[in-house]
């Protein structure tokens, strides 16, 4: 499509001013009613028409070029977004996936531990309580004796 805009505008840059040059100049009659032309209005010899014909499809021309730059200009930004966008979903599948294998690594680890040990440290924990029993009961006593001191 750029090789053909470049060859086309070569082309046009060539041949206009020839085309141009060889033809006679524009000109332009105003006329009024009564005179040879039937309704009043502008005269056009046949090169003026072809200049007002060659502008007017020059410049169709021109905004379709520029048209469909901008529409391939942004064709490729919306793809640009768009493969963006998808790497980046990736990338978080990815990193959602990769936690979730962390993740159900640890409670299988936790649970075969769980499983392995059950409850072999009862003892310890009545041994504790024991002693944190007795503990709190001597402070308890000591606090009493001490307030029946007092008084």
């Amino acid at each position: 499509m750029k090789l053909l805009n470049k060859i086309l505008a070569t082309v046009l840059l060539i041949t206009f001013p020839l085309l141009v040059f060889a033809q006679e100049t524009p000109k332009i009659k105003p006329m009024n009613q009564g005179e040879i032309a039937p309704f009043p209005g502008v005269l056009f010899n046949s090169a003026a028409v072809a200049q007002s014909i060659a502008e007017k499809e020059y410049n169709a021309a021109q905004c379709r070029l520029r048209t469909a730059h901008i529409e391939q200009k942004e064709e490729i930004r919306c793809d640009l977004l768009v493969s963006t966008v998808k790497v980046e979903v990736d990338f978080l599948k990815q990193k959602y996936d990769s936690i979730l294998k962390i993740k159900d690594e640890e409670v299988n680890r936790l649970q075969k531990f769980a499983l392995e040990r059950p409850n072999k440290n009862s003892h310890w924990w009545f041994a504790g309580g024991v002693v944190a029993g007795i503990v709190t009961s001597v402070v308890i006593f000591y606090a009493a004796v001490e307030i029946g001191e007092r008084d």
